[in-house]
């Protein structure tokens, strides 16, 4: 919208009167040419200098009185002439030059705006300059310089810019208010000129400060005036201007009353001839839209409509029409945007065309009407779907930038009218680009936005308007190439143009809409269900604020119903669903088929059916959604990139048809479908993935109903096509990959590759950029393909193979982590400032990893900006770590481990991998080979006896038995404990005797192992005991392998503790030795005891517990923090700066978030999420003597998510833990056992562990105790 600003001062600039001879306007008589140029050539005949110049500078002034009867260029260039020669006959001493100087000055200015000749200006100015300088500030004629020179500064401005202008300008007007006396007739004048130029100078830069003096200015001069003087109303009209530009920025309802208020008095004064009465109009008018944006009362933009129409009474050639009529269009356009009527958007475009035609070529303001036209075409093309109308809204915002000389003021840095057309610019190929999806238009579109953003200041009124534009360009591009940094950008915009948009402001339901949205997808990609809460809450709020006839409502309640139907795919909550419909149909009914959005209200509505028939099971609805999908095609071009979309879904829901009523017709229009819609996606688009996974699938049916060889064919090119895209979701190419290993396997074509594909694909699924709980979230899909992917290698005897698989399918998350804190010694030696950029960034990323809990309303925005950072580290981080694999010799840098790399964890002992599935159940042996070059082999063991439905019945039988013993959290209550086992004893018997006759008894027998005899026995040494690692997988890794046996016998060799010393590892890589700082007699010990731990059971023997610690480490530090002192705080401390930890505390293993799992110490729970922030340096062992510290989570069997891990994770190379609770006084008897055996002869040996648990636990059990005593202590690692 244009606003009038101007002021009509009084005349300063007086021409002489004594000329005679001529015509007359008003009142005063204009000399003719013929008499000017007699009165000169007398003038030529005079002698006296001083005369001459007083003279000639009369009739000069007099032609200039001529050029604005005739506008004659040449009357003009006669005055400017005259007034040169006039000024060569004074010299700086003669009182007469400033007064020809300034006559000069005012002509070269005339001159300038006529021909926008730079140098007339530049001149005009200099002279003016030397004008003022000359001149004591006691004149009374310097106020008349002062005029001068400043509407030279202000024309010069006009045309090209410049801070020092504008600030030259303020300080003239300053000058003159000062200088005038209150009585001046022209006081008014000077500061209606300070307060357009404070005004103009806020358009510019934003201050706020110029913006408020402004006001105070114009207030000041409107007191000065009488209610009759002839300038109040221009005044009045100028104050209007300023308060409403005061509202547009701080939405202050009560700035936009008196912007109002002024307005009105100013047309009320103002007469109907009067040549300011359409300015006056016009800015009311404007005024009035701005409360209509507010209230969305329809009498007040109709009301501001009939004011532009007012306006437009001014006859056609006057030169201000096209602005009028301009206005007029604007104000059309915006009720077009609230009613939603075509024809007001016709009326909008032929008066933008009309503005335009009136206007001539080279006029300043055309540009900007050409700027207006192409937006209203732009949206008759979004609203009617023709081509050519977005072909030429681009061809005109392209027309207006080559009608932009290179002086003209929209080339500016940060003009208004410039920012403007970049950011439309920006939107028509933005729109382009979501026509046909050439991503040429789309990075054309975030170029021209990201430069209009960087011209912008802050608090620029287009910021947020332009911020929500490039964040729509931002999220386009993620969606089409996958690029998290892109999305992330575009919910760093949507927050900007959230934050810079007031409450109640038109544009701020769409910015709300537009961050929701993002939100949403990012839930989509990274699976954090705090998102999609965000998501829904934002859309939300836009769908509140948004009038029921606005013509995007329907649009956002679609947007509503989509993020409400993912939150219930995610959590199953059936009302969700049925909200979801609600808001889809409603949107559906809402839009006219003729909107070139209703094909997208069609698909969404389409897909909530379909998800309610999968849900119900209704037939009924999946017609209808197959109605939806198939008239959302029907209304979509086939030019357009979203019709592959509406295809896939009617692809999609064709094939549920052919599942539920098994006509073959539905699955042929179901191919047919799924093809077009490939066909349609480029390659490398990021949906091409998605559409060739379903395309594969329906193939994959076919084949199993017809045989067709050509159709497995199919299925397996679609299906590995969109495994191995290097675009697309990385869930949605995983399950791709998924597909193509299980339809390769059962249809005896070589798996290999598809599960190898798969398995890669899972570090991308449980991606670093995410928080660990969306991390585990993402893997907990992943356990049962590795397992199935192990028993295929297992079959086709590609062992090495398998074991790499099972290695790399555990325990992912902690393997992300560990990857962050990976010496970088090899890259640093020949590549330092890469390696310096990946540990700096890797930091950073560690870091920012959290685990908290849901925020509130106060900590919404920093945990998002956390999530934010987040994953924008960790795309730079995978950008460098692709950087440096290009480089020679690091090839393989951080990608997974090969078996050779592997092997060394068996140099110390056996390592058994478990693995079981569906059809078969496996035992993988790493066994090592003495010799002076240590090799490894691997020893396959066939679990003939047992199955994957053993152990999760086992697992079940397990769980009961642990809860009806109340094993949950260490006390002393024995005797409840006893009662329960003395009823379940016999259930514990049993499944430690299946794990003994199906697992373990023969994987002992395939390895040929001997009964060991017992350490304690006087000629047996320490060390003669053979170890063995575990690393079970599923349902298994929950069950005591270590206490396997037959125990109604009491023969040697009917249990685990006759052969072996067990202990148990999450992964390989986790008992690869790696160096840490021996222990010597200068180490600490340190131990923490909770006897008393606040809201909790006592345990009173915790205290006896460390103390025996200590009395056995005689020699050695040890550091004792009990009750009070142990503290989080002080706990984290310690233990980095220890070598053993024992912790004799309550502990806690949280069944729904694991990582919550922790220490309860003195003020609060050390969570497992703060232990693995913490790096432990120097900590070789930890005894966790605590309860279900090695439990787990089995919700992700294969992710070892416990405290015992945690330590190992942290950097301890051993760790004592508990499966289960432990009793009270228990945990002393085992504590001191296993510290006598590791500081055997005063020396600390962490390698004793195993060996020593194995004896301390033999020696309780040996003693009567019960299973629930002795079971649950386990150790892990090394």
């Amino acid at each position: 919208m244009k606003f009038s600003v101007g002021v009509s001062p009084s005349p300063i600039y007086n021409a002489t009167k004594n000329i005679v001879n001529g015509s007359r306007t008003n009142g005063e008589i204009i000399a003719s040419r013929e008499r000017l140029e007699s009165d000169y050539v007398e003038v030529q005949r005079l002698e006296n200098r001083n005369i001459r110049a007083q003279e000639l500078n009369k009739i000069g002034c007099a032609y200039n009185k001529l050029y604005q009867q005739s506008l004659e260029s040449a009357d003009l260039e006669r005055a400017i002439a005259i007034h040169e020669e006039a000024k060569r006959y004074t010299s700086l001493s003669d009182p007469l030059f400033a007064k020809c100087s300034n006559d000069l000055g005012l002509g070269l200015k005339t001159r300038f705006g006529l021909t926008m000749n730079r140098m007339d200006i530049d001149r005009a100015v200099t002279i003016c300059e030397k004008t003022v300088e000359i001149t004591n500030d006691n004149d009374p004629k310097l106020l008349n310089w002062l005029h001068t020179l400043g509407h030279c500064y202000m024309a010069r401005i006009s045309q090209f810019g410049g801070e020092d202008d504008q600030n030259q300008a303020i300080s003239i007007w300053k000058r003159m208010v000062k200088l005038a006396r209150d009585d001046d007739p022209n006081k008014h004048a000077f500061m209606g000129n300070l307060g357009i130029s404070l005004h103009t100078r806020f358009e510019q830069s934003g201050s706020l400060s110029d913006l408020s003096e402004a006001i105070l200015t114009f207030r000041d001069a409107v007191n000065l005036l009488s209610a009759g003087h002839v300038a109040k109303p221009s005044l009045m009209k100028a104050l209007g201007v300023t308060l409403h530009s005061r509202f547009t920025r701080h939405g202050d309802l009560k700035d936009l009353e008196e912007a109002l208020s002024c307005q009105q008095a100013a047309v009320d004064l103002t007469s109907n001839g009067h040549p300011d009465k359409a300015d006056i109009l016009t800015n009311l008018g404007n005024s009035l839209l701005s409360r209509f944006e507010h209230f969305r009362s329809i009498s007040d933009l109709n009301t501001a409509i009939s004011h532009f129409q007012a306006a437009n009474i001014t006859p056609d050639n006057g030169p201000k029409r096209p602005d009028h009529i301009g206005n007029l269009g604007n104000a059309i356009l915006l009720r077009f945007k609230h009613l939603g009527s075509v024809e007001d958007l016709k009326y909008a475009i032929s008066l933008y065309q009309l503005a335009v035609d009136l206007t001539p070529n080279g006029h300043l303001d055309k540009p900007a009407l050409i700027i207006n036209l192409g937006k209203s075409i732009r949206l008759r093309f979004k609203r009617l779907g023709d081509v050519q109308d977005l072909d030429n809204a681009i061809s005109i915002d392209q027309e207006a930038a080559n009608l932009m000389p290179d002086h003209h003021p929209l080339r500016l840095h940060a003009h208004p009218e410039k920012l403007a057309l970049m950011v439309n610019l920006a939107i028509s190929t933005q729109v382009r680009f979501e026509y046909f999806g050439d991503l040429k238009d789309l990075d054309q579109a975030i170029l021209f936005g990201q430069a209009a953003a960087d011209r912008m200041p802050d608090g620029h009124p287009q910021r947020a308007y332009n911020s929500n534009n490039l964040g729509v360009s931002n999220r386009l591009r993620f969606e089409r190439l996958g690029d998290i940094k892109d999305l992330e950008k575009a919910i760093s915009l949507f927050q900007v143009a959230v934050d810079s948009t007031p409450d109640g402001h038109p544009d701020k339901p769409r910015c709300l809409c537009n961050l929701g949205v993002s939100f949403t997808a990012r839930f989509g990609r990274l699976g954090d269900v705090q998102d999609l809460e965000n998501g829904i809450s934002f859309v939300e709020a836009a769908v509140g604020s948004m009038p029921d006839s606005h013509p995007e409502k329907p649009g956002q309640l679609s947007e509503l119903g989509y993020a409400i139907e993912l939150r219930f795919k995610r959590l199953g909550n059936s009302e969700d669903l049925e909200k979801a419909i609600l808001l889809k149909q409603a949107a559906v009914d809402r839009m006219p088929d003729s909107h070139h959005f209703k094909p997208n209200l069609l698909n969404n509505l389409g897909s909530s059916m379909q998800s309610r028939f999968e849900h119900l099971g209704d037939i009924e609805d999946l017609k209808k959604a197959v109605s939806f999908f198939q008239a959302a095609v029907d209304l979509t071009p086939d030019d357009q990139r979203d019709k592959s979309f509406s295809l896939s879904n009617l692809g999609n829901s064709c094939e549920l048809l052919f599942q539920k009523r098994g006509d073959v017709n539905d699955l042929e229009r179901a191919i047919s479908f799924k093809r077009a819609a490939v066909n349609l996606t480029p390659n490398g688009h990021f949906d091409k993935p998605r559409w060739l996974g379903n395309l594969g699938n329906a193939f994959s049916l076919r084949f199993r109903e017809t045989s067709e060889l050509s159709d497995l064919k199919n299925a397996l090119s679609s299906l590995s096509t969109a495994a191995t895209s290097p675009t697309g979701p990385s869930t949605i190419r995983f399950e791709a990959a998924c597909q193509w290993a299980d339809i390769s396997y059962r249809l005896n074509q070589p798996p290999i590759a598809a599960f190898d594909c798969a398995i890669n694909l899972l570090p991308q699924l449980a991606w670093l950029g995410m928080s660990l709980r969306d991390q585990h979230i993402q893997i907990a899909r992943a356990g049962s393909l590795v397992r199935y992917a192990v028993a295929v290698a297992i079959e086709l005897q590609e062992y090495e193979t398998a074991v790499q698989w099972a290695e790399y399918g555990r325990s992912i998350v902690w393997q992300n982590l560990l990857s962050l804190r990976s010496p970088l010694d090899e890259l640093r030696k020949s590549h330092s400032k890469l390696a310096m950029r990946l540990q700096d960034i890797s930091q950073q990323l560690e870091m920012s990893l959290s685990y908290p809990n849901l925020p509130d309303k106060k900590t919404l925005v920093p945990l998002l900006e956390a999530a934010n950072k987040a994953s924008a580290l960790a795309a730079e981080r995978d950008k460098i770590i692709e950087q440096i694999r290009t480089l020679p010799g690091f090839e393989h840098f951080f990608k997974a481990r090969t078996f050779d790399k592997l092997a060394p964890a068996a140099y110390e002992g056996p390592v058994a991998i478990i693995n079981t599935y569906d059809f078969r159940s496996d035992a993988l042996i790493l066994i090592p080979h003495d010799s002076q070059t240590p090799t490894v082999s691997v020893v396959h063991i066939p679990l003939e006896s047992f199955s994957n439905n053993m152990s999760i019945s086992m697992f079940h039988d397990f769980t009961r038995l642990l809860s009806s013993a109340g094993v949950r959290a260490r006390d002393s209550r024995k005797s409840e404990r006893t009662s329960c086992v003395s009823n379940g004893g016999d259930s514990f018997k049993n499944i430690l005797s299946h794990l003994w006759l199906h697992v373990v008894k023969p994987i002992l027998e395939g390895l040929a192992y001997q009964v060991s005899l017992p350490i304690y026995w006087s000629h047996s040494l320490p060390g003669d005991n053979t170890r063995i690692w575990w690393c079970a997988t599923g349902m298994l890794a929950f069950l005591p392998i270590h206490a396997a046996g037959n125990y109604d016998s009491d023969a040697i060799g009917e249990k685990i503790s006759d052969y072996v010393v067990s202990s148990y590892t999450p992964t390989l890589t986790a008992i690869i030795d790696q160096s840490q700082p021996s222990m010597t007699m200068d180490s600490q010990i340190l131990t923490i005891a909770q006897p008393s731990t606040p809201g909790a059971t006592p345990l009173p023997e915790t205290e006896n517990e460390v103390q025996k610690v200590k009395d056995i480490a005689t020699g050695i530090r040890v550091k004792q923090l009990i009750n009070g002192e142990a503290t989080a705080a002080r706990v984290l401390q310690a233990m980095k700066e220890s070598n053993w930890i024992h912790l004799a505390c309550h502990g806690m293993q949280d069944n729904k978030e694991p990582l919550k799992s922790g220490f309860l110490l003195h003020d609060k729970t050390l969570e497992l999420s703060e232990l693995i922030r913490e790096p432990l340096p120097k900590t070789d062992f930890a005894f966790l003597s605590a309860c279900q510290t090695a439990t787990g989570d089995v919700k992700i069997t294969e992710e070892s998510v416990h405290l015992a891990a945690g330590m190992l994770f942290s950097g301890c190379r051993g760790v004592i833990g508990t499966m289960w609770s432990i009793q009270d006084e228990d945990a002393p008897k085992v504590t001191e056992a296993v510290y006598r055996w590791m500081l055997k002869d005063g020396m600390p040996n962490r390698k004793e562990a195993a060996r020593a648990l194995h004896e301390a636990v033999r020696e309780l059990r040996e003693s009567g105790t019960n299973f629930l005593s002795w079971v649950p202590f386990i150790h892990m690692g090394r």
